[in-house]
């Protein structure tokens, strides 16, 4: 959908609503209205924010979306792998918030942009929703413990890892941010480091963490087959695909185990 279109219902209603939603330009250039305000807390330095996106270029063009994708983009604020304006316009925002903000270039990608992507010296758009916040990241707790006091030919402290994973579980992970995705990224940087066998056992605690999701089990087939456990991987995979038949991950990895 072109931006043209979604901003003049945005704008209509901005229109309408003029006396509470006043265009702001602040003193870097960013422009801005809230289409909604939220009754939450603001967004402290620290805080790991939860939140919707999309983001056009000045053509109209769509660049991104976490809800074309229904996943919540998820960051510690504010973050150096965000542009200037992504973070100058949350510190602005509280929870509940949507606005649409408005990025000169030189609060995006800059005077070169990205090849392919973004040109040179580009506007974006943001449509930014604050879905919540949390205090504190499952994940930056566990990759903490991980790899602390990690150097080139260190072990990653994984027994700790899954002691302090079961710590928190038992706390009901309180006020920090969890999903499904936190364990299995953490069991593939384990492979990609060659603690395969360390991965798989991450990767079973996603498995009883998330029963009812195929990835977990995909995953720890992968880690199996990848051992020469061959029917533990075979197990897995099915239970995969079981959850999810249009898994074609799975379907292949079992093609593929049936040839060893």
């Amino acid at each position: 959908m072109k931006l043209s279109y979604i901003l003049i219902m945005l704008f209509s209603t901005h229109m309408v609503l003029s006396q509470v939603n006043d265009t702001i330009t602040t003193k870097s250039g960013l422009k801005y209205f809230l289409i909604h305000k939220g009754e939450g807390k603001a967004i402290d330095s620290g805080t790991v924010v939860i939140q919707h996106y999309t983001v056009w270029l000045s053509n109209g063009d769509k660049l991104d979306s976490s809800r074309d994708r229904n996943e919540p983009f998820v960051f510690e604020h504010p973050s150096n792998n965000l542009i200037q304006g992504t973070n100058e316009s949350l510190s602005l925002m509280k929870v509940g918030d949507r606005g649409i903000f408005i990025f000169p270039y030189h609060l995006a990608y800059g005077e070169k942009g990205i090849e392919s992507e973004i040109p040179p010296k580009e506007t974006l758009t943001f449509d930014i929703e604050v879905l919540g916040i949390k205090k504190w990241s499952l994940e930056k707790e566990l990759r903490t413990v991980l790899y602390h006091n990690y150097k080139a030919d260190s072990i990653p402290k994984v027994s700790e890892t899954i002691t302090k994973y079961k710590e928190l579980k038992k706390n009901d992970f309180e006020d920090m941010y969890v999903n499904e995705d936190v364990l299995n990224s953490i069991g593939y940087d384990l492979i990609r480091i060659n603690f395969v066998k360390e991965a798989a056992e991450i990767f079973k605690l996603n498995v009883a963490a998330y029963p009812d999701s195929q990835n977990p089990y995909d995953s720890l087939g992968e880690a199996y087959m990848l051992l020469g456990q061959k029917e533990l991987s075979v197990f897995n995979y099915k239970k995969s695909l079981e959850l999810d038949p249009g898994n074609t991950s799975a379907i292949e990895m079992l093609k593929k185990l049936k040839d060893l």
